[in-house]
């Protein structure tokens, strides 16, 4: 099978397999505060005696500053490329994680340092790395971005086992130096080595025509704004669930360490997720799969309403909450390049961003001010729910793609 460049899907991975690695390593870094913020709640509220939506009002500010600035982001990637954004962002981000052990007593230093954080953190941005991906890939393109996106898996994975280890070794303090430095020595060179974009082309090949809808054409388009609906809210539960989940669990009887290790789980199920979801996404209609996709922490969260005393059964919502972070987001980025295609992809992909980056944000926010109101995580199982039946009717009535190979250059 051959693009509309005469590429096969062999050739597609024989000149862009390295950015596709590059761009998996960027994403696990763009994944740094998020799976790692969990494992800081607790020791954050004894060192300074903070709430837990306090806490995780860190990621909230990052979220403003994403849906405040994401525009930029994919004006910069379109006008100059995304490997000028990703390379040197990606530094400043590791200098800003590193820079959260200084936050002090007041609730009003962790605010400014996450400022610093969500400022750096917009070069990390799915816009960027996806641009990149897809202008290398058509025909493979749901299994690239598959691949890519298993860098969020790997973070799931390692960052909340390795935050813990460096919490117990070096306080929280130290855990966050370290996490910084550890980014720093290993991704970065990754990313200076192996990421490029369409403006650079391997010898021999042929450089992908660039099509697909205008930012006014988009505007008009119903499935424009489905996709906006659908952005924040399932990045909304998602996160609020991952960030929340060992505390989660600990609430609701399991042992802390075990709890961690259960969170481990999500790194490798939703490695599984997104590999199925890239294999089946290039071969049948997008909807569809997205529908099954979002479904999945909506199983999760009923099976730990309905049966909570069982470790079994909150084994197996973990194991369907890694699926879905497995599959979900890729869903949400693959129709994103499908339906707005590459023309304008990085002004229209970036407001989708920015509303992720709010769900980034809302999800934690919403997760923890439930429970500090409750005393129980129940109020925000109960949110899940209707919440992702209202983004599986979004998805499932996209409709057929758009035909952008048709369109001229």
């Amino acid at each position: 099978m051959a693009n509309a460049s005469g590429r096969t899907a062999l050739e597609e991975w024989k000149y862009g397999w390295p950015v596709v690695i590059a761009a998996a390593f960027g994403c696990s870094l763009a994944g740094l505060h998020i799976y790692s913020t969990g494992v800081f709640i607790e020791p954050l509220q004894a060192a300074f005696g903070w709430t837990r939506a306090e806490v995780t009002s860190g990621l909230s500010i990052v979220a403003i500053v994403g849906i405040l600035l994401s525009p930029v982001i994919g004006f910069m990637v379109d006008r100059w490329g995304s490997r000028a954004v990703a390379i040197p962002g990606s530094l400043i981000f590791c200098l800003s994680m590193g820079g959260l052990s200084f936050a002090g007593p007041s609730i009003v230093s962790w605010w400014i340092l996450w400022t610093v954080v969500g400022v750096a953190s917009l070069a990390l941005m799915p816009t960027v790395w996806t641009a990149a991906v897809s202008a290398k890939f058509v025909v493979s393109r749901g299994l690239a971005l598959a691949l890519m996106l298993c860098g969020t898996g790997l973070s799931s994975a390692i960052y909340p086992f390795l935050t813990n280890v460096l919490i117990n070794a070096l306080g929280w303090r130290g855990a966050y130096m370290m996490l910084a430095g550890i980014s720093i020595v290993i991704i970065i060179p990754i990313l200076w080595i192996a990421f490029v974009d369409v403006r650079v082309q391997a010898v021999g090949e042929t450089k992908p025509a660039i099509n697909g809808w205008m930012v006014q054409e988009a505007l008009r388009k119903r499935q424009f704004y489905q996709l906006c609906i659908t952005a924040p809210l399932i990045t909304t539960i998602i996160v609020g669930f991952v960030v929340h989940l060992v505390p989660l669990l600990t609430w609701s009887g399991v042992d802390r360490d075990l709890s961690v290790k259960l969170v481990g789980l999500i790194g490798i199920t939703s490695v599984i997720g997104r590999l199925l979801m890239g294999h089946f996404l290039d071969r049948l209609p997008g909807p569809p799969l997205g529908v099954i996709s979002v479904l999945l922490p909506v199983i999760a969260a009923i099976l730990l309403l309905s049966f909570t005393a069982s470790l079994p059964i909150k084994l197996l919502a973990v194991v369907l909450l890694g699926l879905s972070v497995g599959g979900e987001y890729d869903a949400v980025i693959y129709l994103s390049t499908r339906y707005f295609g590459l023309r304008n992809f990085g002004k229209l992909f970036s407001i989708i961003a920015g509303l992720m980056m709010a769900g980034v944000g809302l999800g934690p926010f919403v997760a923890g001010a439930l429970y500090d109101a409750s005393n129980s995580y129940r109020p925000f199982l109960l949110f899940v729910v209707p919440a992702g039946l209202l983004c599986a009717l979004m998805i499932g009535t996209l409709g057929r793609y758009p035909d952008h190979l048709s369109d001229p250059k």
